[in-house]
């Protein structure tokens, strides 16, 4: 592809950079992954790794083999060595969010392999896998589509078509699709990583390898309801989410039970994802009116988010947000009430922005109103007031607005300090106006899907 040829042509103009005390290499025209050959040098500066839990790991996780095989032992470790600082140092700049530098360090792996190997190897098809990650999450998707359909051929064909690695690359292509969105192509190849995880399952009996085969199809499944959620698609959508969360839920009950924020490490990704594919099924939920179950949902996704995230985590309140939400829809206006004023709490501890706790504030004095707690009203309108008047000033409609509410609303309570007396969102009596409360009702959030894919590995 001319995608391909393009990205071929930058790897042999770096050959020109190299040691006049390096051997020089032949490098394919014609191939994809000639780009890499010769690129081996990568920005080695230091760089601050931002703390936390990270999908970007330095772990061993490749397939087994020897290093130049015509070489000895020494020289060996030493090449492996060398590439695993730069893997290592590759990760630190992908979990700081540093994606170009990140990029040229996974290319540099790459050209060292290729001088190592050539062109079919199976450590090549793993460092194209790695570049189209590092490309996928710099927003560059032309390019990680190029390396990662090469990864996926290079994979077939060196470790076989029904590779579990193979399924791996196949993830990020249907998610780059899906980011792109096709998604009729996107289903196609997240249907053929389905077939080929359930197979994977199938054949594993060992429990422990079962449990992580289980996980590794649910990523799947909850991609396939992200594509048919975005098709507006929603009772597919479900389906697929549904079925994902059983299959978490059977892979994780024995851990569950013990589970907690001081679990060790490796379980946390996998109940961070069950809680993102918990919080799409919630969306898929919302968006067919099921509130009720859309509650239960994301009560669950919500529990298991707050024992691995602080309260102030954005994940945490859009979860929190949706939760709210589905409360004000099933008429729950109490429990709407005690959520959204969670919410406003960690939005404050997070220093959220003044637009931001407005909508919150707008969303606590509906509920409030809707209970009838007239007085605790009344003080979220005398915030909110306060908040306007900083940020937009007496003239602006929005201001208005609040101030003309504060002053119904202050009224019942005066009239009737003792008794809350709003029965319904448009009562008033021969001494007040109307009041009209629905540019206050509470507005679905707007949810994007959450697709899950694989951390890069050493290659």
């Amino acid at each position: 592809p001319a995608q391909a040829h393009s990205i071929i042509n930058k790897a042999m103009k770096s050959m020109t950079s190299r040691s006049e005390s390096e051997d020089e290499v032949d490098t394919p025209k014609r191939s994809f992954i000639s780009k890499w050959f010769g690129a081996a040098s990568a920005d080695e500066t230091d760089h601050t790794v931002m703390s936390g839990e990270s999908e970007y790991s330095s772990e061993d996780d490749y397939e087994s083999g020897s290093s130049y095989d015509d070489e000895s032992t020494a020289t060996n470790e030493a090449f492996d060595r060398k590439l695993r600082a730069k893997h290592t140092k590759a990760c630190k700049y992908m979990r700081n969010g540093d994606f170009k530098n990140a990029l040229t360090a996974f290319e540099g792996i790459l050209a060292s392999l290729l001088e190592a190997y050539g062109e079919e190897h199976y450590r090549v098809g793993a460092a194209l896998h790695n570049v189209g990650i590092a490309n996928l999450r710099a927003g560059k998707l032309d390019d990680a589509m190029a390396s990662i359909e090469e990864a996926v051929r290079m994979r077939k064909k060196t470790l076989g078509a029904t590779h579990p690695k193979v399924a791996d690359s196949l993830v990020e292509l249907g998610i780059i699709h899906l980011s792109l969105n096709e998604y009729d192509e996107a289903l196609k190849v997240f249907s053929e990583a389905l077939h080929m995880r359930e197979e994977e399952s199938r054949e594993i009996l060992n429990i422990t390898e079962s449990k992580e085969a289980k996980l590794k199809e649910a990523k799947v499944l909850n991609n396939i309801g992200c594509v048919h959620f975005e098709r507006e698609d929603s009772e597919e959508a479900l389906h697929a989410y549904d079925s994902a969360v059983k299959l978490q839920r059977s892979a994780l009950e024995t851990e569950s039970r013990n589970f907690s924020a001081s679990s060790q490490p490796a379980s946390k990704p996998s109940y961070l994802t069950m809680a993102c594919t918990l919080c799409n099924k919630g969306y898929a939920e919302l968006e067919l009116n099921m509130y009720e179950d859309a509650i239960k949902t994301f009560k669950e996704s919500l529990k298991l988010q707050r024992q691995l995230l602080s309260p102030e985590n954005p994940l945490v309140m859009n979860t929190m947000d949706n939760l709210g939400f589905a409360y004000t829809m099933n008429r729950k206006y109490g429990k709407a009430a005690e959520v959204y004023s969670e919410l406003l709490t960690a939005q404050e501890a997070g220093d959220a922005g003044d637009k931001v706790r407005i909508n919150t504030f707008r969303k606590i004095v509906y509920v409030q109103l809707a209970i009838k707690d007239n007085e605790n009203a009344l003080e979220s309108l005398r915030e909110l007031e306060s908040i306007e008047l900083d940020l937009y000033g007496t003239e602006s409609r929005q201001w208005k607005e609040t101030h003309r509410l504060m002053g119904l609303v202050n009224y019942e309570v005066l009239k009737h300090p003792m008794l809350p007396t709003f029965a319904c969102f448009n009562c008033g009596s021969d001494n007040v106006e109307e009041m009209n409360l629905y540019s206050w009702v509470p507005r679905k959030p707007t949810n994007g899907s959450k697709m899950s894919g694989h951390r890069v590995t050493y290659a």
